[in-house]
């Protein structure tokens, strides 16, 4: 069994109005535990689009996302859940953070899922250094942070969440090399 599956997915923007737009059209894959899958296309093309679908922050219009062979959508109110195993960093992370240190930010995910203290602190020093953010920086705002420095802080944010699946939309848009 895969551990996503995405089958006959598509979703509809402003759908019954005059703008109504189809973003994505009947889309179907699988990903296997250790894949590592890109998906490319032109501006404007869905993919934003469709990786929201896959940690259930947009609701498709059609098709079913089987997360370790449960649909997503099986059971809405439990929705969240599914963001702790699907953890995305959006193209631009520095958007997601918003707490007064930087720590408190990557402590963030793991305080929601309902961890200890002790469990939060490790998890925090252990994403900071998968991606290479300076403990130095875990006291300071992330808004006095570069530009570098605060995609790190989000993307440690997400990672100390420990999912199953990560995904990254585009999170070296902008970036120097």
């Amino acid at each position: 069994m895969s551990l996503l599956s995405v089958k006959d997915l598509s979703y509809v923007y402003s759908q019954g109005t005059p703008f109504e737009h189809k973003a994505v059209d009947n889309v179907s894959f699988e990903v296997e535990r250790g894949d590592f899958i890109g998906i490319i296309g032109h501006t404007g093309s869905g993919k934003s689009t469709l990786v929201q679908m896959l940690n259930g922050l947009l609701k498709p219009s059609d098709g079913a996302i089987m997360l370790d062979g449960v649909n997503i959508w099986d059971k809405p109110k439990e929705i969240r859940r599914i963001r702790f195993k699907v953890g995305l960093v959006f193209q631009y992370p520095e958007y997601q953070l918003f707490e007064e240190t930087v720590e408190k930010d990557i402590a963030f995910g793991p305080g929601n899922m309902g961890l200890n203290e002790d469990e939060i602190k490790q998890r925090v020093l252990s994403a900071a250094k998968f991606v290479d953010l300076k403990e130095e920086l875990l006291p300071k705002s992330p808004f006095d942070l570069s530009g570098g420095e605060k995609r790190r802080a989000a993307i440690a944010g997400v990672i100390a969440m420990d999912p199953d699946i990560l995904i990254l939309d585009e999170p070296c848009a902008g970036l120097d090399p």
